[in-house]
C-alpha cells in the first residue's frame, strides 16, 4: 500500500535518498541443537499445509514437499489428525498415511511442525458437529499426543496443540479457554514425559473478535493464564491473516491483527512468558481477494514488518497450492502455487528471501535504531504508520515514538490513545502535565486528573496557574464550551473567545 509521508524534509521522514536497501536481517542458518527441529528464528519461512496430504496422491504431496525445499521455505507446518488416526475406538490405530506423509517429508529434508487436532467421533463432546469439535477428556488426547511424539522420535521435534480453539468452527461446538487450557496441559505434560526436548506450541489463534461463535486472541490468552496456561508450552502462535490491510497499517486501528499482537506479547510479559515468541504458523493471501501481483507485493511486505519485531519466531505462508484456481472460492486460492503446479509470482521473491536475507522495509531508520529509553518499556510494534497521513511511529509498552517533523517525539501510552481517536500526531514533548498536537489540541494528563483532551479556544487562555484539565471540553447551551481545570475553569464561546475564572 502507498503511504504519504507528511514532512518538512526528507532527512525529516527518515527516508534517505542516498541509502541503499541492504538486508535487515540474514537468514538463519537453521543450525539447531536438534537437527530435526524447526528453526524458531523470525527469519524462518515455512509452508502451511491443508488436510489435504490426507487425500492426495502421495505424488502430489511430494510435489508440495519439493516446492518446500527447493524454495527455501523449508519447513511445514503439517495437520496430523487424530480422528483419521483414530477413526473408531481407543485401542487401534491406522497409521498408514500419516507415515506416509511424515516419511517423504524427512526424505525431503522438510523440517516439521506437527498441529494434531481434529476429534473422532467416539471421543467428541457432546453437542457438537464435525471434525473439529473439542475433546470429551483431554486425557483421550494428550494419550494420542504422546503416541504421535513416541512413533516419530527422531522426525518430528516441534507440536501445536490444536488449531485457532478460539472459534467454533474448529473447537465446536464453542470456543472454551479452559477446556482448551485443560487440553494444552495435559499434551503438554504427555509429549515432553516422550522427550523434554520436543518443542509444544500452543494457541493457533485466529485473528477474530468476539462473537456468538468466536473469542478474540487476547481474550482467549488472558483466559488461558487464567486457567493456569503459564509453564505449559513453549511458544504461542497467532495466525495474523487481514486481506484488505497491511500488518503495519492495521497497527493503530482496534482489533486488527497489529494490535491483537501487542496484546498477546503484553499478556506473555504480565505472566512471566517474555521469553517465549510468537510463531505465525498460519499467514497468507489469497488471489481471489487480491491479485496476484498484489499477493507478490502484500505477502513479502507481511514479512519485512514481522523481522522488525524482537518476540516472533518463524512464519508459515497457507498454503503450497490452490485447490482450484480462479474459481472464485477464497478457500481454494491461498496458494504459492497455482492449481496446475505452476508458482505465482510470490514464489520467487520468498525463495530470494530464504536464501539471501530479506531486504530492509521501507522504514524510518532512525526510529528502528533509536536506544529505548527505560521507561519507554519493551517494543511490541514494528516501524509503522501512526497516523492516516502517514506519520510513522513505534509502539513500546509504555509509549508510542511518533517522527514527527520537529523530529522524534514520544507521547506517554495514555495520551498516544487519546491522539489515535483524533488521528494526530505530537509537536512537543510531554511537560508539565501535557502535550500538545498537530491537530491544535492539548492533551492534559497525570494519575491524579485522568487524560483529557482540550482544543485550542481554551488552552488560548489557559496559563500554569489553572492546573491540568479535570474534564473534557462540555458543550454549553446557546453554543461554547467549559472545561474544568485543578484551579479554576475556562469558557469559550464563538463570541468571546476563551474566558477564564479562577477558583478563589
Amino acid at each position: 500500500m502507498s503511504v504519504v509521508l507528511v514532512c518538512l524534509t526528507a532527512a525529516a521522514c527518515g527516508t534517505d535518498p542516498t541509502a541503499v536497501p541492504g538486508v535487515l536481517i540474514a537468514p538463519s542458518d537453521r543450525v539447531s541443537a536438534n537437527p530435526i527441529a524447526v528453526d524458531d528464528s523470525r527469519t524462518t519461512q515455512g509452508i502451511a499445509l491443508s488436510t489435504a496430504p490426507y487425500f492426495d496422491s502421495a505424488e502430489q504431496t511430494r510435489s508440495s514437499y519439493d516446492l518446500a525445499a527447493r524454495t527455501g521455505l523449508d519447513s511445514i507446518r503439517l495437520p496430523v489428525q487424530w480422528g483419521l488416526i483414530q477413526p473408531d475406538n481407543a485401542n487401534t490405530f491406522d497409521w498408514a498415511v500419516t507415515d506416509r506423509i511424515v516419511d517423504d517429508a524427512v526424505r525431503a529434508k522438510v523440517k516439521i511442525l506437527a498441529t494434531l487436532s481434529s476429534t473422532p467421533t467416539w471421543a467428541a463432546a457432546p453437542g457438537g458437529d464435525g471434525p473439529y469439535v473439542r475433546p470429551r477428556d483431554p486425557g483421550q488426547f494428550a494419550a494420542f499426543a504422546a503416541t504421535v511424539a513416541r512413533r516419530y522420535q527422531g522426525k518430528i521435534a516441534d507440536y501445536e496443540i490444536w488449531n485457532e480453539p478460539n472459534a467454533g468452527l474448529f473447537y465446536g461446538p464453542q470456543p472454551d479457554p479452559a477446556g482448551y487450557t485443560a487440553l494444552l496441559k495435559a499434551s503438554y505434560r504427555a509429549i515432553k514425559a516422550v522427550d523434554r526436548s520436543l518443542v509444544v506450541v500452543a494457541g493457533g489463534l485466529g485473528p477474530v473478535i468476539d462473537s456468538a461463535s468466536t473469542i478474540n486472541p487476547v481474550k482467549f490468552l488472558t483466559a488461558m493464564y487464567a486457567d493456569g496456561a503459564a509453564g505449559n508450552f513453549d511458544a504461542l502462535s497467532f495466525h495474523p491473516y487481514k486481506y484488505d490491510l497491511s500488518l503495519a497499517d492495521g497497527w493503530r486501528l482496534p482489533n486488527s491483527p497489529g494490535r491483537q499482537l501487542s496484546g498477546l506479547r503484553q499478556l506473555m510479559i504480565a505472566n512471566g512468558d517474555e521469553g517465549k515468541k510468537i510463531w505465525a504458523t498460519e499467514f497468507g493471501i489469497p488471489t481471489v481477494d487480491v491479485s496476484e501481483a498484489e499477493q507478490a507485493r502484500r505477502i513479502p511486505e507481511f514479512i519485512q514488518k514481522w523481522i522488525e519485531l524482537p518476540y516472533v519466531g518463524p512464519v508459515f505462508y497457507y498454503t503450497d497450492r490452490d485447490r482450484a484456481t480462479g474459481d472464485g472460492d477464497t478457500e481454494n486460492n491461498f496458494g504459492l502455487e497455482r492449481s496446475d503446479g505452476t508458482p505465482k509470482p510470490v514464489v520467487a521473491t520468498l525463495s530470494a528471501y530464504a536464501r539471501n536475507g530479506i531486504p530492509d522495509a521501507v522504514v524510518d531508520r532512525r526510529i528502528r535504531a533509536v536506544d529505548a529509553e527505560p521507561g519507554w518499556g519493551r517494543i511490541l510494534s514494528p516501524v509503522v504508520p501512526v497516523t492516516s497521513t502517514g506519520i510513522l511511529g513505534r509502539y513500546y509498552e509504555n509509549v508510542t515514538v511518533f517522527s514527527t517533523p520537529m523530529g522524534l517525539i514520544s507521547s506517554p501510552e495514555q495520551i498516544a490513545a487519546r491522539m489515535a481517536v483524533y488521528d494526530t500526531y505530537p509537536v512537543a514533548f510531554f511537560v508539565d502535565g501535557y502535550q500538545d498536537t498537530a491537530a491544535a489540541l492539548r492533551v492534559y494528563s497525570s494519575p491524579s486528573t485522568g487524560t483529557h483532551v482540550i482544543g485550542n479556544g481554551i488552552v488560548s487562555a489557559w496559563d500554569p496557574r489553572y492546573g491540568l484539565a479535570t474534564t473534557e471540553e462540555l458543550p454549553l447551551p446557546g453554543g461554547g464550551v467549559r472545561a474544568q481545570f485543578q484551579n479554576g475553569s475556562i469558557t469559550w464561546t464563538p463570541t468571546r473567545g476563551g474566558v477564564g475564572m479562577l477558583d478563589r
